[in-house]
């Protein structure tokens, strides 16, 4: 069985199909010529600025000039009619006293702005100035064309606000942010040959649509961020990816949203080392996750990271995916309210955790002729676990020749208690030293200590 996404966001009420996109705003009409001396509204278009956006004139000069009278008058809005513009570096100045708005017109989602920015030369398109401290590009199309770097290369650029935006084909990432809260929403980033996005701290990403770059979709390299209700799809590498390279990284969520057939995982936690655990108080929140196509991928992984919480997460699963939730070298966390169905892997697989709590947890007909044993498994405690625990888990498979398994542990202390109901293969559990109090369902029996009583 196979979800469309854009059926999937229909269906849900979702932002990007499901409910109009708000309408274009509108300015007054410049008074006197290019300037609106109440409003301080410039047109490229207009006098002294005369950009042409045929297509054919490198138009850098007159948007350029159109900025900097903008934001020397203390900000503003720029607006950019209808048309094809060539550009090379649009440098965004720092406008004093004021904000910048950068405004094009008639956004629609798939085909973008009727206003497009065409990159002439193998630069980035807009980069803000060092001191830029809030500004809002909307109701454009950024246009690589294959050439062009960067669409946004946020080196600088402090609360820079990106809305009903199309970024595509770009040689390095459509979207880059290296300053604090900064959004993007409501757009579509897609076909760029490195990350669809880079975020760094405290950002907001909301309603858009991040699918088919040949790299991650969205790379978190910073925390507090806010990833809500977004579409993440069919992207080169990891669909999102929280990393603690770069140093620590706490307190991102995920929220709601459609996140599938990418490639490695869908949702990627991966701190440091080991010895530093310094991805921390990550919360994934209510998502719908999908992996059925030939891509060898998983749901989520967290490698490395300390107090995750996963919790809502619903599974969809098919012939070469890895499994919905692994964790390894982590603590602290929990996994909760999980509906997974067709994976050919492990529904919960944790190896080398302390004390994670694993409850609520449902699955239907997981696992294959091909799924080795270990990956068989419903629920895997894996070596080098220490008091982990799994509560009120069910397992079913419903076909003629049953593949599933239910809970192996080979970790110490571990605890598996509470209502546990299991149809499948033969020989489904396979406990080891684990405290086992739990009654049985299917047998109305009470599995206690190292077996059934």
């Amino acid at each position: 069985m196979t979800i469309d996404r854009r059926a999937f966001f229909t269906a849900s009420g979702g932002l990007i199909a499901g409910l109009p996109l708000p309408p274009a705003p509108s300015y007054p009409a410049p008074l006197g010529g290019a300037v609106n001396l109440a409003a301080n509204t410039v047109s490229v278009k207009a006098a002294p600025f005369l950009a042409r956006g045929d297509g054919r004139t490198n138009d850098t000069p007159a948007i350029q000039a159109a900025l900097n009278s903008v934001t020397a008058a203390g900000g503003g809005v720029v607006e950019i009619p209808a048309g094809d513009y060539l550009v090379d570096t649009l440098a965004i100045p720092a406008a004093r006293g004021g904000t910048l708005r950068i405004v094009g017109q008639g956004w629609s989602y798939d085909a973008g702005a009727t206003s497009r920015l065409v990159s002439a030369s193998a630069r980035p398109m807009f980069e803000p100035r060092p001191g830029v401290n809030g500004l809002e590009l909307s109701m454009l199309h950024l246009d690589g064309n294959d050439i062009g770097t960067i669409g946004w290369n946020g080196v600088h650029g402090n609360k820079a606000r990106l809305y009903n935006l199309l970024v595509d084909r770009f040689t390095r990432h459509g979207v880059y942010f290296d300053q604090g809260l900064c959004e993007l929403r409501h757009s579509y980033v897609r076909l760029n040959r490195g990350a669809g996005v880079r975020a760094s701290s405290d950002g907001w990403f909301s309603g858009n649509e991040i699918a088919a770059n040949g790299g991650v979709g969205l790379l978190v390299a910073a925390g507090g961020n806010r990833i809500t209700d977004n579409l993440i799809n069919s992207n080169g590498s990891y669909g999102i990816h929280i990393t603690g390279r770069t140093g620590s990284n706490q307190i991102n969520s995920i929220i709601g949203g459609y996140i599938g057939e990418n490639v490695g995982q869908n949702i990627m936690l991966e701190g440091a080392s080991t010895s530093d655990r310094n991805v921390n108080y990550t919360s994934i929140v209510g998502c719908f996750i999908q992996q059925v196509s030939g891509k060898r991928a998983g749901g989520i992984r967290v490698v490395n990271a300390r107090q995750t919480q996963i919790i809502g997460i619903n599974y969809l699963g098919g012939p070469s995916d890895t499994g919905c939730i692994s964790m390894q070298s982590s603590d602290s966390s929990q996994v909760n309210g999980i509906a997974a169905s067709y994976s050919s892997g492990n529904i919960v697989r944790l190896a080398a955790c302390d004390d994670v709590s694993v409850s609520g947890v449902t699955s239907r007909d997981h696992g294959l002729a091909t799924t080795r044993l270990d990956d068989s498994y419903m629920i895997h405690i894996g070596d080098g676990c220490h008091r982990c625990s799994v509560t009120d888990v069910r397992a079913t498979d419903a076909r003629a020749r049953a593949y599933s398994r239910g809970i192996k542990n080979t970790g110490q202390g571990t605890i598996i208690l509470g209502s546990y109901v299991f149809t499948g293969a033969a020989d489904p559990d396979a406990f080891g030293d684990a405290a086992v109090m739990t009654f049985d369902l299917a047998t109305r029996r009470w599995i206690s200590l190292n077996g059934r009583g």
